[in-house]
């Protein structure tokens, strides 16, 4: 039980870690044999490992320390990011992680991480309080949340989600669209955030922004019946958005 200490403290780790507790290679397979079968550790996906509660077997990590494990790269993002926040409307089973290499999903004691490969490096924070998590702001979450609704449980998830959203600085959501700097989503972002602008007191410059980054080209926001054109945005909407959260079977374009 030597080095049980160091790996409880690490909480999620892999061989190479393990190898420069024990300074030799073999060494660090050997010893990590031992404490999986005496149940001191267990396997999460291949050369990755937890360490386990010896009090009740159970895993020390959590969700988020065991999905920013699996690469040094990888962080929480879209609706995970939004469950961390603790803005959002549902609780799923499954964990978003972008990492700038490409990781094949796992699933792990009933939780399905989905892996995703990300483009931009900015709003990426690690909190004060658990230097082992990074995870997005609020501020970045809410633009890929809107740029990858699929990745956010829908459209209808995403405005249930922004109500419960108390604040956001519009100068980060600009940084952040920069960022990625896609027409379509400075669109989308003008129009979806412009039915909470009183929410968030963004201003009139923040929208002019979006407008003059989005293009001339028309999009809709959805598929289905009954939309109507908003010129400001050159969008195809519904007339009332939120009709949306009473029928929830429209498909994101």
């Amino acid at each position: 039980m030597k080095y049980i200490k160091e790996l409880q403290a690490k909480k999620i780790f892999t061989l190479a870690d393990v190898t420069k507790l024990t300074g030799n290679d073999n060494t660090a397979k050997s010893l990590m044999r031992s404490y999986k079968k005496a149940g001191y550790i267990t396997s999460v996906r291949r050369n990755l490992y937890a360490s386990l509660d010896l009090a009740n077997g159970n895993v020390i990590a959590n969700r988020y320390e065991i999905g920013c494990g699996v690469s040094e790269t990888a962080y929480i993002s879209h609706h995970s990011a939004m469950e961390f926040h603790g803005v959002a409307n549902q609780v799923f089973f499954e964990v978003t992680i972008s990492a700038d290499e490409n990781i094949r999903p796992f699933d792990f004691e009933g939780v399905s991480y989905r892996l995703t490969k990300a483009t931009i490096a900015d709003g990426v924070i690690s909190p004060p309080y658990n230097p082992l998590i990074k995870v997005t702001d609020i501020e970045r979450t809410v633009i890929d949340c809107i740029r990858d609704t699929d990745l956010a449980g829908g459209l209808e998830e995403v405005l249930e989600c922004l109500r419960l959203i108390p604040q956001l600085d519009e100068s980060r959501l600009l940084e952040y669209l920069s960022a990625y700097d896609q027409k379509n989503l400075w669109q989308k972002a003008g129009y979806l955030l412009e039915q909470y602008r009183d929410l968030f007191r963004l201003s009139d410059d923040f929208f002019d922004i979006c407008k003059q980054n989005m293009g001339v080209r028309k999009n809709y926001l959805i598929e289905g019946d009954g939309l109507i054109y908003h010129p400001d945005w050159r969008m195809y909407a519904p007339e009332d958005l939120f009709s949306l959260l009473n029928e929830g079977d429209d498909v994101i374009v």
